[in-house]
């Protein structure tokens, strides 16, 4: 079977940067493993740490289970600090890597603003063999130095919306995000004339 292993910093990334893509690539019938880095700890000032870092696991699972990818992995290292522990799970990921063989790895865009993003790009270029890689869109995406690849989401939209919507802990966000998910997607359709797309850059 072929895989596509998506390197998600927290755990509605993967949701808001390439939902609509990663539907696609099931109905194609990929595998699909989503790797969670974050525990999450600090998306809910109002909520105890371990309240919430159960909760937003319990969504990804949740979201998971509704749209059929094969296995979400968390590695519950401390949000906002993956940057001084990311390196502490490097070999289990070396692992699922040598043992999945994905044919598509998914990464956080290098210019991302999170920092949280910006060290899963860090981490996951020392990662890299065979497979072709992207770089895929939450908060930025600009990247001239390599080509622009486009995926007509269409039929997929309405769900990549449901995908963000069950993460109901990050409410505010998502809602937050919604409206610009909407114009980059009706955006990007417009490149390669369609009504929704999302943009990568191959970067491997």
């Amino acid at each position: 079977m072929k895989t596509i292993v998506v390197f998600s910093p927290h755990n509605d990334d993967l949701e808001v940067g390439l939902g609509g893509t990663v539907m696609k690539h099931l109905l194609d019938g990929y595998k699909v493993v989503k790797l969670v880095f974050s525990a999450g700890q600090m998306s809910n000032p109002h909520l105890k740490e371990d309240v919430i870092t159960k909760r937003r696991e319990r969504e990804a699972q949740a979201v998971g289970r509704k749209f059929g990818y094969n296995e979400t992995i968390f590695y519950r290292l401390t949000d906002q600090n993956l940057k001084n522990e990311i390196s502490s799970v490097a070999h289990d990921v070396k692992s699922l890597l040598k043992n999945e063989k994905p044919e598509k790895i998914y990464v956080p865009a290098s210019n991302d603003t999170h920092p949280d993003h910006k060290a899963v790009h860090n981490f996951a270029k020392k990662m890299f063999s065979s497979s072709e890689v992207y770089t895929y869109e939450v908060w930025s995406l600009t990247d001239e130095q390599h080509p622009a690849v486009y995926v007509d989401i269409t039929p997929f939209f309405k769900q990549k919306l449901q995908m963000m919507k069950m993460f109901t802990s990050e409410k505010a966000s998502m809602l937050m995000q919604i409206i610009p998910v909407y114009f980059r997607a009706r955006k990007y359709g417009r490149k390669i004339n369609v009504k929704y797309a999302e943009k990568f850059y191959k970067i491997k």
